[in-house]
């Protein structure tokens, strides 16, 4: 079940309700919210007005900016619990434990018979083909999450206890709204439809047809430096690069990538947008932040 369609979680509800709190407390506006922090107005707007769990980097820039009220109103530990709920909430059901009954028959051992020695190490060493066959699948599956691409290195050899769900998001138009197509499956078939070069930056605005979303997209820029995507209705989404050479924001969901436009503030130079159409190839797609 997608999680923007899913009743919210009463952790989620806490967590939406401790950030207005704060807001009042501080007598913030949504509109303070966007200057002060890592998020538009309208992307906190959107949170907060329709219980959406928001980005932990705008809960932690939101952090910087108010520490002693954040902190007093634990924002963050109460984002980890309602992420936790979230993902219990969309992970697939444990398959129940067969009953003796409907156990196969050569699968019971007859009481007052112990089974081979023979029998118990093919079984162990089933078990360890099994567990091994899942760590591969775990780092192969999840190569791509990793900035840049790369895969971290695992702790350890061993098969975790359980196997989590696909960190995969299928959505489109409003669901695929604040989420980041790096990890969601619209950066799949994405082009980019318009691009720019002035600064020494370029900008691209991003189209993922599969999706009915844009995000915009910045290369050749700084930590500080700011990409924007917005609709010529009103809403935006902003990230301000953390770290590397390139970055981009969340998706809006459009009917056609001309309702969007694209647009880089790049420190101490000045801004750049996307407005030239690019060629019919797509771009490299996006990696971690």
């Amino acid at each position: 079940m997608d999680s923007d369609t899913a009743e919210p979680s009463a952790e989620l509800v806490e967590l939406i309700s401790a950030i207005r709190r704060c807001m009042t407390e501080l007598s913030w506006s949504y509109n303070v919210m966007g200057r002060r922090t890592d998020a538009s107005s309208s992307t906190w707007n959107r949170w907060c007005t329709q219980t959406r769990l928001p980005r932990r980097d705008a809960l932690v820039s939101f952090a910087k900016a108010a520490p002693e009220v954040v902190g007093r109103h634990r924002l963050l530990e109460l984002w980890e619990a309602a992420r936790a709920a979230q993902e219990a909430a969309s992970a697939p059901a444990e398959a129940s434990p067969p009953s003796p009954e409907a156990a196969p028959a050569d699968s019971l051992i007859p009481a007052g018979r112990r089974p081979r020695l023979g029998a118990v190490l093919l079984g162990a060493a089933g078990v360890l083909v099994v567990g091994a066959g899942i760590t591969v699948w775990t780092l192969t599956a999840n190569a791509g999450d990793a900035p840049g691409g790369r895969a971290a290195p695992p702790a350890t050899m061993a098969a975790p206890p359980t196997v989590r769900a696909s960190p995969t998001i299928s959505c489109h138009g409003d669901t695929c709204a604040s989420l980041d197509p790096a990890h969601t499956h619209c950066a799949d078939d994405a082009v980019t439809v318009y691009t720019a070069e002035k600064y020494g930056a370029k900008v691209e605005l991003r189209h993922s047809q599969a999706c009915g979303t844009v995000w915009a997209k910045m290369s050749k820029t700084f930590a500080g430096d700011r990409v924007i995507v917005s609709h010529r209705d009103g809403p935006s989404e902003e990230y301000r690069q953390q770290y590397g050479r390139d970055a981009h924001t969340s998706m809006l969901a459009v009917d056609a990538p001309e309702d969007a436009k694209a647009c880089a503030i790049v420190q101490d130079r000045g801004t750049v947008c996307a407005t030239e159409r690019a060629p019919a190839s797509p771009a490299p797609a996006e990696t971690g932040r």
